[in-house]
């Protein structure tokens, strides 16, 4: 007669190798920094060396038509560039060495530029990609909210991190909720009359579009938005 083995309790099935945790990009640390008025560069200093293998993200602002970005080993995503306001986004994957980002630009800016830069880690299996993106110039008409354009419909979840740049801080006395649920992450503050940077945030799920709108309070200014989304993806997947 074959021996029964001993009952065991009810638990959990987990995967062998699952994490257990918060699922998908999670925000660790960021890095902020203004140049001088008059300047072509400037550097934003992370408090710790990110990790690598981390996603970092960089949105910049610039007072006027500050040229072309020059970041070595970054993906330049957009470079929104207007009379009176230019804004930046780009990306790369840590290798652990980016304590200092020290973003330069073709032409001087008037009264300064404004930059943040996020690190996000996943521990998901896979090779961080941007999977869309979208962004809306200034028509150089001032106002006090500006939606960042929609993107395509994604393949897979991701983290949707939208950006603005106003032409002046000085214009902005107060940032309101931004649209579609974005959670505010950074907006710039001191500096006065520097192109200034604002940062939100959101999950999104698969097959969704993102869009947001950065509103807010005080002068009306011109003012640029956009968004990206990015994940880890595996198998070389492309996206739009």
């Amino acid at each position: 007669m074959a021996r029964l083995g001993r009952r065991q309790p009810n638990r959990p099935i987990v995967q062998r190798g699952a994490l257990q945790g918060p699922a998908g990009p999670q925000f660790v640390q960021q890095a902020v920094g203004q140049s001088a008025g008059a300047s072509t560069t400037l550097d934003a200093v992370f408090g710790v060396a990110p990790t690598a293998g981390n996603l970092l993200v960089l949105w910049m602002a610039g007072d006027k038509n500050t040229g072309a970005l020059t970041l070595a080993g970054w993906s330049i995503v957009a470079e929104l560039l207007s009379t009176s306001v230019s804004l930046y986004q780009a990306w790369k994957v840590s290798d652990g060495s980016e304590t200092t980002v020290s973003p330069s630009w073709a032409n001087s800016s008037v009264s300064g530029n404004m930059a943040w830069v996020g690190e996000y880690a996943d521990p998901a299996e896979g090779t961080w990609a941007l999977l869309a993106s979208a962004s809306n110039i200034t028509d150089e008409t001032a106002v006090t909210t500006k939606a960042t354009g929609t993107t395509p419909a994604t393949a897979q979840d991701g983290i949707g991190i939208a950006g603005a740049g106003v032409d002046s801080n000085t214009s902005v006395t107060g940032v309101d909720p931004w649209g579609s649920g974005y959670a505010i992450r950074h907006s710039s503050t001191g500096g006065a009359g520097k192109g200034a940077v604002f940062v939100a945030e959101k999950p999104e799920p698969a097959a969704a579009t993102a869009a947001s709108a950065f509103n807010f309070t005080g002068t009306a200014d011109q003012t640029s938005a956009a968004v990206g989304v990015w994940a880890k993806v595996v198998g070389g997947t492309t996206f739009p």
